[in-house]
């Protein structure tokens, strides 16, 4: 009979293991290159009724198969770049445990008395509370430690749905949150259902699909107010796998041949004098012009060519460190400002505490100088040679499209475009491109600036204000594009927020978590109580 009984528990913890897995399976289907939008909340639903009033050790274990189920597929393009599963495994594991702490927080505050009940207030409060837990776990996975890592925000994975404009006025956050309370709201229409309540069910259902569509009747400004520019995006290509791009990279000048080629190329195709930017990739070239002349002799030619500034990606040793940079080279007078990438990603372009994990694994030494973090203006000013006059882009390198407030500080500072330099090579046929091109999409609506997103081998593309990319090249071609791209000098809503959303949705959802373990914490003393009288 116990044999039995240990049966049916372990049968209906599997079950549950694996609804969990499908629901983060569903939620990871919203993301490029796949793009189920509508999936998103549907699999958030799912794991918000699985985790709402169970015990702490239900709620982890359920919480630990979502995040493996959204993880797992999003992030393996980490195993295609390093060429074994080391660092997919090892990232999908920790971003996990913060959805982890999501259901394990969730299931108690669940139990708070206000939420509980079939009352619409008590379905209203159960909603929020979700989502704004939700919210406070994605800020924190998104920021900590070592500057976090946004990719899975629910945010990109809205990049075609109709609540893309709401990215203006709630910024990446704000967006996600909204989401999540449309899962939320799908996960109590599933339980008035189940409760054979039929008008909360469909008063559940409604609120949900107006959370999702409704945001698409919100003004989005996308007025080029200040004119516009002639940008050519330049997309020299190099093999289209990691060990044939990092061989590419590894034989002097052939990357910045190949961009300096297709630069020549873009110029035999536009009228002469038109252009007025020309922008490569992060790292196009690979060795830095600034110190070899031989690449210098390349990018200058090039930018003679195109009769107009060129924004080459370099990396700077310095002291056995390296930066990130984009240096602007103006024809006939050669290197000027650079823009020094601010968030280098750990354990892709720096090891963290590299002597401890070297005990574990020699994989860290692939990585041989660490990069450092640059400082000061997000911001370059480049003299727009058709237009003649100086233009002010805000900058963000390659993981840097995925930060709010990275671009934002650059808009702040003036900047009426945005500008994506990206090396996308290691990652091969992955899904990481398409992913990036997506995050290029909504932060253009977030900072309602049109963004240049400019890959070694793409996806590279011109994205309007509105998230919609007007131009986009093939990947793995050598190829360019010239497009006018729109200047604008307003502030979205979400920008004039800056950073206070952010803490206040950490600071409601580390009160609400609070509130739920004293309130638990007082029902279990209560208990005690009762039971010694």
């Amino acid at each position: 009979m116990a044999r039995r009984e240990r049966g049916r528990r372990w049968g209906a913890r599997l079950a549950w293991w694996a609804w969990a897995s499908g629901c983060g399976l569903a939620v990871s289907a919203g993301f490029a290159p796949l793009g189920a939008w509508w999936a998103v909340p549907l699999g958030l639903g799912g794991i918000i009724a699985a985790t709402t009033q169970v015990t702490w050790g239900s709620a982890g274990a359920r919480g630990l198969f979502f995040g493996l189920g959204m993880f797992t597929p999003l992030f393996h393009f980490t195993a295609v770049s390093m060429g074994n599963a080391l660092g997919w495994v090892s990232l999908t594991v920790v971003e996990s445990l913060y959805l982890v702490a999501w259901a394990m927080a969730w299931s108690v505050v669940s139990r708070l008395p206000v939420l509980r009940g079939e009352r619409a207030r008590a379905m209203a409060g159960r909603a929020l509370a979700a989502a704004v837990l939700f919210g406070g776990v994605e800020e924190l996975r998104s920021s900590w430690p070592w500057g976090g890592f946004p990719f899975g925000r629910l945010a990109f994975a809205m990049a075609d749905a109709p609540s893309l404009p709401f990215a203006a006025y709630g910024g990446s956050l704000g967006l996600s949150i909204l989401v999540a309370l449309t899962g939320a709201c799908v996960a109590e229409a599933v339980g008035a259902a189940r409760r054979l309540r039929l008008l909360q069910t469909i008063t559940a259902a409604t609120l949900a699909g107006a959370l999702i569509l409704a945001p698409v009747a919100l003004p989005v400004d996308s007025v080029a107010q200040d004119g516009t520019i002639r940008v050519g995006a330049v997309q020299g290509d190099v093999a289209d796998s990691a060990r044939a791009a990092d061989d590419a990279f590894a034989r002097a000048l052939e990357v910045t041949g190949n961009h300096a080629q297709a630069t020549l190329d873009l110029a035999g195709q536009e009228p002469a004098g038109s252009l007025d930017l020309v922008v490569w990739p992060e790292n196009a070239a690979d060795l830095d012009p600034r110190t070899h002349s031989s690449a210098a002799v390349l990018v200058e030619h090039a930018a003679h060519a195109a009769g107009a500034p060129v924004l080459v990606g370099a990396v700077a040793y310095e002291d056995e460190v390296r930066y990130n940079d984009v240096v602007v080279w103006t024809p006939g007078e050669g290197a000027g400002q650079y823009y020094r990438k601010h968030r280098p990603v750990p354990f892709g372009e720096y090891i963290p505490w590299r002597q401890a994990l070297r005990r574990l694994t020699s994989q860290v030494d692939r990585i041989g100088t660490d990069m450092v973090a640059g400082t000061g203006p997000v911001t370059l000013t480049v003299h727009a040679a058709a237009r003649d006059e100086d233009v002010t882009v805000a900058m963000g390198i390659c993981f840097e499209v995925a930060y709010d407030d990275i671009l934002r500080q650059g808009v702040e500072q003036g900047g009426s475009l945005i500008v994506i330099p990206t090396n996308n090579a290691s990652f091969g046929r992955s899904t990481e491109a398409a992913q990036q091109l997506a995050q290029g999409r909504v932060q253009a609506v977030v900072h309602g600036r049109s963004v240049v997103q400019v890959s070694t081998v793409g996806l590279t593309g011109v994205i309007t204000p509105k998230g919609v990319v007007v131009q986009e090249l093939e990947p793995f071609t050598r190829s360019a594009l010239a497009a006018d791209v729109g200047l604008r000098h307003s502030l979205t809503v979400a920008d004039r927020l800056g950073a206070w959303p952010g803490r206040v949705v950490l600071a409601v959802a580390a009160a609400l978590y609070l509130t739920g373990i004293l309130c638990c914490a007082h029902e279990q003393l209560r208990r005690r109580r009762r039971r010694r009288h």
